[in-house]
């Protein structure tokens, strides 16, 4: 861990580099792979217990335990844990050394729904006690809901996501204003040289990513040339709603508003594939007016 030197540029923790820090500590680093190893023939409590001997942990395991729904499972092996039970416990065992610093790959990738929201309350909470996280992940929707800052890796190196503010309602009320009722009838998408016409009516939401609206039918996501901003206008009387900045819905695929937190929320669709997507907790109130909640 740590032990790469970077290509170009420096990582520093605490203003010393990194080699450097975790020669003295080591300790305060956390860290959860996507892909843990364990002693699987440990109970739950045995590997926890072992752990926070072995850490020197100030900290009771067993309300660590408690803070990943893992107490009243603690006697059972891990070999007989599901996927998501063994992520909980890798990242309840790194909680062990109240690290300064968290690496976590994939925090929430095929995760299931009440593992997903132990991992996030658990984040939060680190967060909130001062905790640095860098959290990687595959999916372009799970970097915009755990973390107020996400970042592409390409080529060049690391982008910030496009974070812009979202438009104001002044500024939407002015559009309202001066741009008549309109409806359109089809929106144009890519499909290698082909262009095909979506009746609004067909997309379940719509996913803006480095520029490009992507629309997502039954599972299939086909590239559009139009803004992300121009499809909230043109589609906004076919009952769509932008609930993230990177987002358009089709509210009439929303099944349930999911809680994770009190500031990270997603929306579960009734779609082929189940999709779920994040929604923005300034757009929360406003959707609860669209709906009458």
């Amino acid at each position: 861990l740590g032990r790469d030197t970077p290509a170009k540029g420096e990582i520093c923790l605490e203003d010393i580099k990194n080699l450097d820090y975790i020669k003295t500590n080591i300790s305060d680093i956390g860290v959860v792979l996507r892909e843990g190893s364990f002693y699987d023939r440990m109970t739950i409590e045995e590997y926890m217990k072992f752990f926070s001997s072995l850490l020197f942990s100030k900290v009771d395991y067993k309300e660590i335990m408690l803070k990943f729904a893992l107490l009243d499972i603690g006697n059972k092996k891990i070999k007989d844990l599901n996927y998501s039970q063994k992520r909980r416990l890798s990242f309840a065992r790194e909680r062990l050394k109240q690290p300064k610093f968290l690496i976590f790959q994939e925090p929430i990738l095929n995760m299931d729904r009440d593992g997903a929201k132990v991992i996030i309350e658990n984040i939060e909470d680190l967060k909130s006690n001062g905790t640095a996280i860098l959290i990687t992940s595959v999916v372009f929707k799970d970097t915009l809901m755990l973390s107020e800052k996400a970042y592409r890796l390409n080529d060049e190196g690391l982008v910030e996501l496009d974070n812009s503010l979202e438009e104001s309602k002044n500024e939407r009320e002015e559009v309202l204003d001066k741009k008549p009722v309109y409806k359109i009838e089809k929106i144009p998408a890519k499909l290698d040289e082909r262009i095909l016409l979506f009746d609004p009516i067909e997309i379940d939401y719509i996913e803006s990513q480095q520029g490009v609206s992507n629309l997502t039918i039954r599972g299939d996501k086909f590239p559009c040339t139009i803004s992300l901003t121009d499809l909230e206008e043109r589609l906004k009387y076919f009952g769509f709603f932008r609930c993230h900045r990177s987002y358009l819905v089709n509210l009439q695929r929303v099944k349930e508003v999911i809680t994770w937190t009190r500031n990270s929320y997603t929306l579960s669709l009734d779609d082929k594939v189940k999709s779920s997507i994040p929604l923005s907790k300034r757009r929360l109130e406003e959707l609860k007016d669209i709906l009458n909640l």
